[in-house]
């Protein structure tokens, strides 16, 4: 860093799972998944400047949720697997406006510790490659890795195997080829949803898709309608995510043109969002969604490909 006075601004944007299926429980407790992924303009915003001692300051809407003292914190751990990694990591004070809610199926966390791998890689110019990144990433958090990118992606695995929608398709292709739109509203009913908890009652009650087809399979159209077979186990623990499901869907546009997908969870939940061909429907389904009591944004993905 050339300049110890600079100040260092970053977007971590939210992450949609525009379907997720899960298949089996490997022997080291991770599920093997195929979801398509998008990262949307909304986020939390990171703050980094030099600092005499490492600090977390934590800000914004979803702050209180949580522990800014804790060495579990994402964001600290991705400083530590650099440091550890010789690369040579001053005091760093990092402030995190969260504004994604937490433990809300929106990958906030997750995409937090990415962005400050993406960031420390580029200001003290570590010329780390992104499969290095990835690596380390990996060694924190299943879903840091597909953070990494700012696009949309296929991610199978347990979330490290990733490929581009334009290199697993022709480099031509148009976001609505795979019955997908630019804008989109999320949701979210105001509650903490438990992961473990979700992929528990997944495990107890649902019969595991074919492991190889989710690793194999290239139909992209195929996998995008068959949605996200966590939803029913969440819905069966968390009877909120239902309601705010039954809300969106009575308010959403019917006429056909507005919206290519009906309002549906991203990943273990809370979240939920629906997808808008043109900005001023999306805006104004968010406002009705407010309007119902409940945190809503409507925002745009990052980019098509």
């Amino acid at each position: 860093m050339s300049d110890p006075s600079r100040i260092f601004n970053y977007l971590a944007p939210a992450k949609v799972n525009l379907c997720l299926q899960i298949g089996r429980k490997r022997a080291d407790g991770y599920h093997e998944l195929a979801s398509i992924v998008g990262f949307t303009e909304f986020g939390d915003s990171l703050t980094i400047k030099l600092s005499e001692t490492d600090q977390l300051i934590l800000r914004g809407q979803f702050s209180a949720h949580i522990d800014s003292k804790t060495s579990e914190n994402l964001v600290m751990k991705a400083i530590q697997i650099l440091r550890d990694h010789n690369h040579n990591i001053p005091p760093l004070e990092i402030t995190i406006d969260k504004q994604i809610p937490v433990g809300g199926g929106l990958g906030g966390g997750s995409s937090d510790a990415a962005t400050t791998f993406l960031a420390l890689n580029e200001i003290f110019n570590l010329n780390i490659s992104k499969t290095n990144l990835s690596d380390m990433a990996l060694k924190i958090g299943a879903d840091i890795p597909v953070c990494l990118n700012r696009h949309f992606v296929i991610m199978r695995g347990v979330g490290d195997k990733i490929t581009t929608l334009s290199d697993a398709k022709l480099p031509d292709a148009k976001l609505s080829d795979f019955g997908l739109s630019n804008y989109i509203v999320l949701a979210n009913p105001n509650s903490i949803v438990s992961t473990r908890n979700v992929f528990a009652e997944f495990d107890k009650n649902t019969l595991q898709e074919n492991s190889e087809w989710l690793m194999e399979s290239q139909d992209l159209t195929q996998l995008l309608t068959r949605g996200n077979n966590l939803q029913e186990s969440a819905l069966k623990i968390y009877p909120e995510i239902s309601l705010l499901l039954n809300t969106m869907k009575t308010l959403y546009p019917r006429d056909g043109k507005t919206g290519l997908s009906a309002p549906q969870m991203s990943g273990s939940g809370a979240s939920c969002f629906a997808l808008f061909e043109d900005k001023k429907t999306a805006d104004m389904f968010c406002r009705k969604i407010q309007q119902a009591g409940y945190w809503s944004v409507s925002t745009k993905f990052m980019s098509n490909f």
